[in-house]
């Protein structure tokens, strides 16, 4: 590892540089893996609360096509380490006027009009009401793990995993999903970490979602990941326990009008946030240009469980985008 003379630091996953940036009266946490391009791509995390910026070294090597952004959000990872917000301060309006700035100061630094937004899970519902209000600030939006109706998407989810028990005659896992009741009614942010949970360690046995031992092994290997940044994400339920609030009545499907290019990237084995209920919607989408993308051998962290398909469907997005641009 070295630095040069502009502070970014060389290692063997290439190029990058963290910055602490004073965005409405907090420290926010930037990673970014700059490359010879006006265009640049500002990753919203899941969550809420959960820090995706030490993943970015799986997924930057495929990634040469554009500047590439992760920021941690207030209550998140290192802005959260650095902040210690109180969880009455993280709010939706608070995030989505942290997004307003964000974005403003990677216009200023990178020279360009509009940003690439791409939201992850928790981060596709800050995507699309973001790009619902100011579009002008957007190129497109690229949504993957997409959330569009969080209840319904449980209830498939559960139903999905139920029904793979049963046919393994699993009885003990029966059990244990019908000991959860009528799922998800009921659910709240103070159940959600336990009751939630439950439910994904099923949805992993069955292959419904990313397995975790590939994003632990991951995240050991960042170079940005520090030991002191477990506690923000092991804490991030009860300190974004707001936005789970939010998170678990959210839907989109009665908004289909959009001012922009929209783009879904789905993992055709994710039903943690179940891909087959975002396609349907995204069919009665109505925007200036859509795409919808399925990547095999992926379940909800699309971009770590298959980086190099995942970062092509982005190219391809890219190459259309911009040639639309150019007209």
């Amino acid at each position: 590892m070295k630095t040069t003379n502009e502070g970014m630091l060389i290692m063997k996953t290439g190029l990058f540089k963290e910055e602490y940036v004073a965005i409405n009266g907090i420290s926010q946490y930037f990673l970014h893996y700059p490359a010879a391009y006006e265009e640049t791509a500002l990753i919203l995390h899941g969550g809420p609360g959960q820090s995706e910026a030490h993943l970015a070294h799986a997924v930057s090597p495929y990634w040469d096509f554009c500047n590439l952004v992760y920021y941690d959000q207030r209550g998140a990872g290192k802005t959260q380490r650095k902040n210690k917000t109180a969880p009455k301060d993280i709010t939706f309006e608070a995030l989505i006027a942290d997004l307003k700035q964000s974005i403003h100061h990677i216009k200023e630094s990178y020279k360009t009009d509009r940003v690439i937004l791409v939201g992850h899970s928790w981060g596709s519902i800050l995507g699309t009401q973001y790009v619902l209000r100011y579009p002008e600030d957007v190129l497109c939006y690229i949504g993957h793990g997409q959330v569009v109706d969080m209840p319904r998407g449980e209830k498939l989810g559960f139903d999905k995993a139920r029904g793979l028990a049963e046919t393994a005659g699993a009885k003990k896992d029966i059990k244990k999903l019908d000991d959860l009741g009528d799922y998800p009614t009921g659910l709240s942010a103070e159940s959600f970490a336990k009751v939630a949970m439950g439910l994904r360690k099923l949805q992993i046995k069955y292959g419904l979602t990313s397995n975790p031992r590939k994003m632990i092994r991951t995240t050991l290997k960042s170079p940005v990941f520090q030991a002191r940044d477990v506690l923000a994400l092991l804490s991030a339920i009860k300190t974004n326990r707001h936005l789970v609030d939010m998170l678990l009545t959210y839907s989109i499907f009665d908004t289909v009008e959009y001012r922009l290019p929209m783009y879904y990237i789905l993992g055709e084995s994710d039903w943690q946030t179940p891909s087959t209920l975002a396609a349907q919607y995204f069919e009665t989408i109505k925007a200036p240009k859509k795409g919808l993308f399925w990547i095999k051998d992926a379940g909800h962290m699309t971009d770590l469980d298959n980086p190099p398909a995942f970062c092509e469907s982005v190219r391809e997005i890219m190459k259309e985008v911009l040639e639309v641009k150019a007209i």
